[in-house]
């Protein structure tokens, strides 16, 4: 057989799906379709010039992701856009801050699409291949498509870790020193070595009680932070014994104003201390006075507070009120001045909210008062 030319091919369970994205980019490439794993696959082997591969997360049967370890395999220069109905602001945060995966929401821009497909064939801008995958990917593409599987990694030291997880739970995380949130942090910052992904089938129900309290995506943004804040970290302590520049004074009021935006479900957030004062603060709701909501917060606060000191149970970080329609979460910053969030419970995202406002914390805990 000769070899053919390069071609697109499209997979989706949905045939309408599938035709619509086959005329709407025949105009610019030969354009295959399939509606099934086994259709794609058997594509797949009489079609060497397939180089890029357009595949819906979530089908019946064997699905994308199962699509995606197969090429991953068979076909590592193959290239990929993932479609999925499921996508979330903490997948969508992590996709733009690591610029690695490639993925399109439904409902479906064709337009978008199109854009997409030229700079990929085009190698224009973004050309990662199935063979420069990272770890990361594979997770996100994990959660994607519900997937309840067992990762086993390997860094090139021979060292071993595992993450057993379903689509966003984590149910168990472990390495040779570390189990939990830890091991995952050690896991991640291994350099080199390799990764295989198996069933996981019902042997997550060994793991009862076991289950991680943070989600997945919560984990991928923490380890992402860190990442970036090692990277600053070396490069402040470069800079440290060359000259030291005199830091302007923060607007804690505009940066909150500003902060706001990227707050899923966002009502109001303040600074306060624990006498009740109110330091800065804003809010979405017209002609609000923060002062009198955090005076209270602080009385709700102290309380606790005591409760916490009489029984001995510890010295308090943070607290999580939710009602039928609102998460409240108040976070320490310092023994006198801690932060506090609203969200809409049916718009915030309570993992992602809690991260951004660990962010915000570090960010101005030295201008305030």
């Amino acid at each position: 057989m000769g070899k053919k030319k390069s071609s697109i091919l499209v997979v989706d369970d949905e045939e309408s799906m599938v035709f619509s994205i086959q005329d709407y980019l025949s105009a610019y490439a030969e354009c295959l379709g399939a509606t099934s794993y086994d259709d794609a696959i058997a594509i797949l082997k009489d079609n060497e010039g397939i180089s890029l591969v357009i595949s819906d997360i979530r089908m019946p049967g064997k699905d994308g992701f199962n699509l995606l370890m197969w090429l991953r395999e068979n076909r590592p220069q193959a290239k990929v856009v993932m479609i999925t109905a499921y996508g979330s602001p903490s997948v969508r945060a992590l996709a733009k801050q690591k610029g690695a995966v490639m993925y399109l929401e439904k409902p479906l821009d064709l337009k978008q699409l199109l854009q997409l497909v030229r700079q990929v064939m085009e190698h224009r801008g973004f050309s990662l291949t199935l063979s420069d995958m990272e770890l990361t990917d594979v997770l996100q593409f994990l959660s994607f498509s519900n997937k309840a599987a067992r990762v086993q990694v390997f860094n090139a030291q021979g060292e071993e870790g595992e993450i057993s997880l379903e689509g966003e739970k984590v149910y168990r995380i472990e390495s040779r020193k570390n189990v939990g949130e830890e091991a995952f942090y050690e896991i991640m910052s291994w350099e080199g070595g390799r990764f295989e992904v198996y069933p996981l089938d019902n042997a997550k129900k060994s793991f009862a009680g076991e289950k991680l309290s943070v989600p997945l995506s919560f984990l991928l943004l923490e380890e992402a932070r860190r990442r970036d804040e090692a990277v600053l970290n070396n490069e402040k302590n470069e800079k440290k014994n060359i000259t030291e520049k005199e830091e302007s004074t923060m607007d804690i009021g505009k940066e909150l104003a500003e902060w706001q935006i990227g707050v899923d479900g966002f009502v109001a957030s303040a600074f306060i201390k624990a006498d009740g004062t109110y330091v800065a603060g804003t809010s979405n709701l017209p002609d609000v006075d923060l002062s009198v909501p955090a005076a209270y917060c602080a009385k709700a606060l102290n309380s606790i507070v005591e409760n916490l000191d009489a029984t001995k149970r510890g010295l308090w970080r943070e607290v999580l009120i939710t009602t039928e329609t609102h998460y409240m979460i108040w976070q320490k910053l310092t023994d006198d001045i801690f932060l506090s969030l609203t969200v809409n419970k049916d718009q915030g995202n309570l993992g992602m909210g809690r991260l951004q406002m660990q962010q915000l914390g570090k960010k101005v805990i030295k201008e305030l008062p």
